[in-house]
């Protein structure tokens, strides 16, 4: 059997400090050493071009900024399914197309991979290159969350269960 395609994006504006947390986390995920099935995509801001990407792909990690007013760094795993009952004030994304629009534009072209956020709670959103030490200090920790869900992915043919 085929191994399961699977994509790890990034999604932010670098120019906005932890905005771009989810682009930044993917150089640091690039040192390490991935399967061959493993893509990684910088999603910057890029919004419906991204669609044709995702098509190609089984299975869909993203890492992104999500602001839920909650401390800084904090980590929040869920799947597209579980926005419905996210609260409102919650905002997925600052980006002008979020993920989500993108998501269901591949459903809707008939082919969306199974898909998997994580968000991370940004500190500053002021312009600068620059991303928050609080939240560099959880890259390593998100490194092996990655990797567990790859490695569950490989086994299992399903994300993991839990995010510890």
């Amino acid at each position: 059997m085929d191994s399961p395609k699977i994509m790890v994006m990034g999604v932010g504006n670098i120019l906005l400090s932890d905005e771009g947390l989810g682009v930044r986390f993917l150089d640091e995920l690039q040192k390490t050493a991935l399967p061959e099935n493993v893509e990684l995509l910088e999603g910057g801001t890029a919004g419906l071009e991204l669609v044709h990407l995702i098509q190609e792909v089984d299975y869909l990690i993203i890492v992104d900024a999500i602001n839920a007013k909650a401390e800084p760094g904090a980590l929040f795993r869920f799947q597209p399914g579980d926005l419905q009952v996210i609260p409102e004030q919650y905002e997925v994304s600052f980006h002008q197309i979020g993920i989500i629009e993108v998501l269901a534009m591949a459903k809707v072209l008939g082919q969306a991979p199974q898909t998997l956020i994580f968000g991370v709670q940004p500190k500053s959103l002021e312009w600068g290159m620059d991303i928050s030490p609080e939240i560099e200090a959880l890259f390593p920790r998100l490194v092996e969350i990655i990797l567990k869900e790859v490695d569950s992915i490989q086994r299992d043919g399903k994300f993991s269960s839990t995010m510890n």
